[in-house]
């Protein structure tokens, strides 16, 4: 057993350091884990305990008799707890001296103390205190804001739904109201100044709050779509009004409900679970029996939980209201325009007054094709939630990266995964269940149609009938992956192949229908999954993986050996650096937007130069470097990566470069080395218009190397086009929505504008293709041969 850190105090004669004290209540659960441990494998837990006390090693005595595996088990157990038994054993009750008496009061407050404290943090599931030594004192400064956020605004809630029924407390307190807001600004706006002040932290402080959702608000992060669905619901609650959530199967319809109830009133909501057999009794009540005193008999009132809700002053909510039948659901017309002092007439138990906090959520799937069981809203209900319905769409991906983090988070913060996984296949899987779910919702997109070949001739696109993947499904699987680590640490498959199994699982199973899972594989391969498995795993077609995307992606045998061992290659990825983390450049984004907001067209770009100019070398090495940087880490992982220095040699025309010499020299020290167009490195792309982008389809070259397309393509285009290199490969990665759609042809596209030395020291030429949803981006060895899917990028002179 490992030392403790901390010691064994002396009450009787030194004061308790609250920091540092061993924590009494902690170290007895474990024991008791312990002995229950001993007690399962049939071993006296009690006589084991005396050996170790009486210094006698239970494997020569307690454990004498028992057969091997129960005796070798059992000695490591006996070990544990000797471990801790001796830590029990320094617990002493300080004594009053005068008296010469126990001092109890002091050892109750103590140990309530300690057990308050363990309690806490085996229920947050985080060691707060590890994750605040580690992002600073920002996560105080955050977590105190937060803390006062939602105290303002959840008093100005109860006292806004007061007033509403109350016209002299509202005008009592229409300057306390007042205050309320003045503090709401001042919060949020230094709330605001924290955030873009350490962005960092900020986004760390938030992973940390969708950690602790997760295991304390019924599994729910709360994140920005969460947040504002439960605004959404509070503002009915201020005016009383019930509030009908609708959205598609597995959005989370019911857990949002829940954390409404409890973030608004401090309760847990009273649950109505519809179904075509529940009766009105079931949620008004009914009269029951109980014995009384002399062997009689009385009756008793006995409340369902819309009666419970309305008499406690609570939330009710009715999940899947409309799994009634239509006969079933009129009967709560009465209920929905009653507001907090009205009396309901509870059938069987007479008068009901409603209490402050009353409401009413429902959830529904609507009725539709996916749900023709359910019923429709008879006209009178459906006219009650025409202002007061919200629609719970699935989370986005990026929200559902976060979610991912949160969910493999150590208790101080950190994720044990590689850095090719973080950086791709956690990204990738996000992208591939937002597509799974458009596809559920309607059809596959237009992109994605495209890309798997799934479209046909009139542009109709194929859609899911069962088959979806929510954040229950994700849920299950890092959980399983969190006990498969847990129980083979040091033997567990790599994550990539893991989560290949665990999708294998899904698309195996046969209530799901055949066209369902086919088309669920296409878009997962399409995203470059399922790499480690077969359509023959999968039951599926030979045929599932054949369009050019999914062969792209699932290469060859060496290929895959490499994906499995870099998945392998597991770091310990603190907070920090997951707070680093921006697969699909959010951040760069949304700083551009900003500053987009506050310039002009003329400053928005003071630098910029036109087409054709030389551009300063600081500047474009400041621009490209970070964005290069973060594509080795991606590539490569965070170990390897330390070994690039990604640095602008010379801003080189490609006219002037030795191609053929290039493709042979190789100088590992020199990684991350990279060369750019002096007539495209600083151009604002922001300016050129999409149909100046030539892309050129020099198929007649395959077979050829890389170094020859490159001088083909200088003799025979740099009279009229400029040759793009990384800066508008980088430009298009970032802005996909504005690239133009002969980039998105499921093609690799090269940026012979710039060439880029790999690990090894070669060079490479940037390259990329559209995925779907983005571009790939990637880079093809000089001395490599041209393929008939390759293309070119110019820009029109």
């Amino acid at each position: 057993m490992k030392e403790r850190i901390g010691r064994v105090p002396s009450p009787e004669t030194e004061p308790i350091d609250q920091e540092n004290e061993v924590n009494f209540h902690e170290v007895s659960r474990e024991r008791a884990a312990l002995r229950r441990s001993l007690e399962e494998l049939g071993i006296s837990s009690t006589a084991v305990l005396e050996d170790i006390r009486e210094g006698v090693n239970p494997a020569e005595r307690s454990l004498k008799e028992e057969n091997s595996i129960v005796r070798t088990l059992g000695k490591k157990i006996a070990d544990e707890l000797a471990g801790v038994d001796k830590i029990a054993s320094g617990f002493k009750v300080p004594r009053d001296e005068e008296k010469d008496t126990p001092l109890i009061s002091s050892v109750k407050e103590s140990l309530g103390r300690q057990k308050e404290a363990a309690e806490s943090s085996s229920t947050k599931w985080i060691d707060e205190g590890a994750i605040r030594k580690e992002i600073g004192p920002s996560y105080d400064t955050l977590s105190t804001l937060a803390a006062e956020e939602m105290t303002v605004g959840d008093f100005e809630l109860r006292t806004l739904r007061e007033d509403k029924n109350d016209s002299y407390a509202r005008k009592a307190r229409a300057g306390v109201l007042g205050a309320v807001r003045e503090e709401k600004t001042r919060i949020e706006t230094m709330r605001r100044q924290e955030e873009e002040g350490h962005p960092s932290e900020a986004r760390a402080f938030d992973l940390v709050t969708y950690k602790q959702g997760l295991h304390e608000e019924g599994h729910l992060a709360a994140t920005p779509s969460v947040k504002k669905a439960v605004h959404e619901i509070g503002n009915r609650m201020i005016a009383g009004k019930p509030m009908f959530l609708h959205g598609p199967t597995g959005t989370g319809k019911t857990s949002l409900a829940r954390y409404a109830a409890k973030h608004f009133t401090g309760k847990e909501a009273e649950m109505v679970y519809c179904n075509p057999q529940t009766r009105e009794a079931n949620i008004w009540g009914k009269t029951g029996i109980r014995p009384a005193a002399g062997g009689a008999i009385e009756t008793v009132d006995v409340y369902g939980p819309l009666a419970r809700a309305a008499s406690e002053g609570k939330v009710v909510a009715f999940d899947e209201f409309n799994a009634l039948p239509k006969e079933q659901m009129v009967f709560i017309k009465g209920v929905l325009n009653a507001k907090v002092g009205d009396k309901l007439n509870i059938m069987g138990n007479g008068m009901v007054e409603i209490k402050p906090g009353f409401q009413m959520i429902f959830t529904a799937n609507l009725k539709s094709e996916k749900n023709p069981e359910r019923s429709d809203l008879p006209p009178e209900i459906a006219r009650e939630f025409e202002q007061n319905n919200f629609e719970i769409p699935y989370t986005p991906k990026e929200e559902a990266y976060d979610i991912m983090l949160a969910r493999l988070m150590n208790r101080d913060g950190s994720v044990d995964l590689s850095w090719s996984d973080i950086n791709e296949t956690l990204p990738k899987f996000c992208e591939a269940m937002e597509e799974v779910q458009t596809a559920y919702t309607g059809a596959v997109s237009e992109d994605m149609g495209r890309l798997t070949g799934t479209s046909d001739a009139s542009g109709k696109r194929p859609s899911l009938k069962k088959l979806v993947f929510t954040q229950g499904t994700a849920e299950n699987i890092f959980e399983a992956w969190m006990t498969e680590r847990q129980s083979n640490p040091d033997h567990h498959s790599s994550f990539v192949e893991f989560l290949d199994g665990r999708l294998k699982t899904a698309l195996t199973f046969r209530e799901y229908p055949e066209p369902d899972r086919a088309l669920t594989a296409k878009i997962l391969a399409s995203k470059g999954l399922l790499r480690t498995v077969t359509a023959k795993d999968l039951g599926l077609p030979a045929t599932t993986f054949e369009f050019d995307a999914a062969k792209r992606a699932r290469g060859n045998e060496q290929a895959i050996a490499e994906l499995k061992e870099r998945s392998a290659k597991e770091s310990h990825i603190s907070i920090k650096e997951l707070a680093e983390l921006d697969p699909w450049n959010l951040r760069g984004k949304k700083a551009a937007q900003e500053a987009a907001q506050f310039l002009g067209p003329d400053d928005a770009s003071p630098d910029a130069h036109r087409i054709g100019e030389q551009a300063d070398e600081k500047e474009v090495e400041k621009e490209n470097s970070p964005f290069l940087m973060e594509r080795i880490k991606g590539w490569y992982g965070d170990n390897d990566a330390k070994k690039a220095k990604p640095k602008l040699t010379e801003l080189s025309s490609p006219q002037d470069l030795e191609w053929e010499q290039m493709s042979k020299d190789t100088d590992a020290s020199k990684f991350g080395e990279y060369t750019m167009n002096p007539e495209t490195a600083g151009i604002d792309w922001e300016t050129i218009p999409p149909e100046k982008i030539k892309v050129v389809d020099l198929s007649d070259m395959r077979g050829k190397p890389l170094h020859e397309v490159a001088e083909h393509i200088v003799e025979t285009y740099s009279a009229d086009y400029y040759i793009p290199g990384i800066e508008y490969w980088k430009y298009i990665i970032e802005h996909p929505d504005k690239s133009p759609e002969d980039l998105k042809d499921g093609n690799y596209h090269f940026f012979f504008g710039s060439v880029f030395r790999d690990e090894d020291g070669d060079w490479y030429v940037p390259c990329t293709d559209w995925d779907g949803s983005e571009f790939d981006p990637g880079v093809y060895w000089l001395a490599g041969d041209w393929d008939s899917d390759c293309r070119v990028v110019l820009l029109e002179k």
